[in-house]
């Protein structure tokens, strides 16, 4: 759910003993009843948009297979950039099914950085601050119900997680990122791990496609630190030791997940909406 905070336009004063209304030029005009309306139905749809992200970037974090629940508090600027990130209890949800997990969240508060959301519709962020509050819940059921397949199925995407955070951090979050996108890597690796040749494409990400601008000198950067690359360090790498083998990887971008932040403190991830002003 959304909190709009959508100052009032109109305030009386009272002069000379007579009531009369003035208007604020800093403040925005008050919604009409058809605006309110309207602006409902794109934070529904909005809300499910970012429902369907958060339970697969959700479950792709929780590498610890905790389960439970708790609200994402994310905070975006007028540029649908993340700017802020707190969590706190979902009180919404059944707590017998979905109870309220504090380790899950200081586990899971990093995606709110890690994971590329659908643009917010600029009808929801308020013209004053010219930023928008997401109140997003996360909802983990217990892993203990796989079958042997989904819980493979669900380790190899884990580790395919864990590689691709390897690769971030290695290779793009030292560099400036000014848009959103998908770096694809091909890697060429000798018998001990060490890359020996590396060829890269910058593409647009399927779920902000807009905000996607060619960099050649990011891409130049990338390769240049992808050919000193050595994967051997990286999750679940195992290299060739009878010669060369390649590799392919697709690693996403954004701007804030360069700067991702870790947990500043265990109060930031329960202060809720004033975590998310504050910026943790």
């Amino acid at each position: 759910m959304f909190k709009p905070s959508f100052p009032l336009a109109l305030t009386a004063v009272l002069l000379a003993g007579c009531q009369s209304a003035t208007i604020d030029p800093d403040s925005p005009p008050k919604l009409t009843q058809a605006q309110e309306k309207e602006q409902a139905v794109q934070r529904g749809v909005y809300e499910k948009l970012i429902s369907s992200v958060l339970a697969r970037e959700g479950d792709l974090a929780n590498a610890q297979g905790r389960d439970g629940s708790f609200n994402l508090m994310l905070t975006l600027d007028d540029k649908n950039r993340i700017i802020g990130c707190g969590t706190q209890p979902n009180k919404k949800v059944d707590a017998r099914v979905y109870p309220y997990n504090r380790k899950l969240a200081l586990d899971l508060r990093s995606i709110c950085w890690t994971a590329v959301f659908p643009e917010l519709p600029s009808s929801l962020i308020d013209p004053k601050s010219k930023t928008a509050s997401v109140v997003a819940p996360v909802l983990v059921y217990p892993l203990v119900g796989l079958s042997p397949e989904t819980r493979a199925r669900r380790d190899a995407a884990l580790q395919d997680k864990a590689q691709n955070d390897f690769l971030f951090k290695q290779l793009l979050a030292p560099m400036p990122i000014d848009s959103i996108g998908v770096a694809t890597l091909m890697m060429m690796t000798d018998s001990t791990g060490q890359v020996r040749e590396c060829a890269a494409s910058l593409d647009p990400h399927a779920m902000r496609p807009s905000e996607f601008r060619h960099d050649d000198g990011l891409l130049a950067g990338l390769v240049q630190r992808c050919k000193q690359l050595d994967l051997s360090a990286m999750p679940g790498f195992v290299p060739n030791t009878q010669g060369m083998s390649s590799a392919f990887y697709r690693v996403e971008y954004t701007p804030w997940k360069a700067g991702l932040k870790p947990a500043q403190s265990q109060s930031c991830s329960t202060t809720g909406s004033q975590a998310s002003t504050q910026g943790c």
